[in-house]
């Protein structure tokens, strides 16, 4: 199991690290594991993103990554212009609203 989810410590992951990812990346995902909520199999940040548009993401070292995993952007991709129209039309009306 240290080879998977939050306690992924395997050589190849220390690899990948070590070989792909910039001072300023290893320090934004060592941040980010100080707050890191652990859940079974919870997978840490691997990479930092600087934008995302349409299927691709960016890296902060600028190299285009094509998403295979969006979480519900699969079908629009991201940053669609017609759903962060909505979104800020949204935020402008009513961002929050008690349940009560």
């Amino acid at each position: 199991m240290r080879s998977e989810g939050d306690v992924n410590q395997s050589e190849a992951r220390q690899r990948f690290v070590a070989r792909h990812l910039s001072d300023e990346t290893r320090q934004l995902l060592d941040e980010d594991a100080r707050y890191f909520l652990h859940q079974s199999l919870s997978t840490p940040c691997l990479n930092a993103l600087q934008s995302a548009a349409g299927s691709e993401m960016t890296d902060l070292q600028d190299r285009a990554i094509l998403d295979f995993h969006g979480n519900s952007v699969h079908q629009i991709g991201h940053a669609h212009p017609r759903v962060c129209a909505a979104v800020v039309e949204q935020l402008q009306s009513l961002a929050f609203c008690p349940r009560r």
